[in-house]
């Protein structure tokens, strides 16, 4: 959901924060997108809802089988938009558990800045010595994970994004604590159907079940906008 989170605000209308009062409830928000983990694709569906003014109610799910789900509850603070979520995940292994919260504010009528900072506790399903690929890829039990962005807007049609991340794993562990990975987002806006394509590079997880990878990945996908 931190994900989903950065990436729709990252690409949110930005009439949205300056009229979050007039959101229109119970109107969805999809998207699609496939991302390359090791020599496979994985596509990726997932939606929000805004159920009232202030709470919003999300899922995702991948071809791995991945399922999240996710609440978040979000308000206007003079021009800051603000929103704190929770998500639950079940990967093939591991659970997920994520609380966090999320910043977006208007520069100027084409430019958006947003950060966010979340904790999250992965915990195996099951342990077993027969399994000791577990040990070095799924022992991060506790990370503390935080990004800065900011999106910029040219024409109505486009925009640009970019996104510093950061990866702390607070517990005992053989990965590497602490890492840094970026985002590069173009979006086309088009009405109703807004395809996108992300590079991400350093060390990072393709996808939240995974092992991390330390090559860059492309991701295609597109948004689907009901309002």
């Amino acid at each position: 959901m931190k994900r989903y989170i950065a990436t729709a605000m990252a690409l949110l209308p930005f009439s949205t924060l300056a009229s979050h009062h007039e959101l229109s409830y119970y109107e969805p928000t999809m998207s699609f997108q496939t991302s390359k983990v090791a020599d496979t694709w994985v596509g990726t569906l997932s939606g929000t809802v805004q159920a009232t003014e202030e709470i919003n109610l999300g899922f995702e799910v991948d071809s791995t089988g991945y399922l999240e789900l996710g609440a978040g509850y979000g308000m206007l603070l003079g021009e800051t938009y603000t929103e704190a979520f929770a998500t639950y995940g079940r990967a093939d292994l591991v659970d997920i558990y994520n609380l966090g919260a999320f910043a977006g504010r208007m520069l100027s009528h084409n430019v958006l800045v947003f950060a966010s900072t979340s904790y999250e506790w992965r915990k195996n399903v099951f342990q077993s010595d027969d399994f000791p690929i577990l040990s070095p890829n799924f022992s991060t039990h506790r990370e503390w994970k935080a990004s800065l962005g900011a999106s910029y807007t040219p024409v109505t049609w486009l925009t640009y994004s970019y996104a510093l991340n950061h990866d702390r794993i607070m517990s005992e562990t053989h990965l590497e604590p602490s890492i840094f990975h970026a985002d590069f987002t173009l979006t086309f806006k088009p009405k109703y159907v807004e395809p996108y394509v992300k590079y991400r590079y350093g060390q990072h997880r393709v996808r939240p079940g995974e092992p991390r990878t330390t090559e860059g990945t492309f991701e295609f996908g597109f948004n689907l906008n009901f309002r």
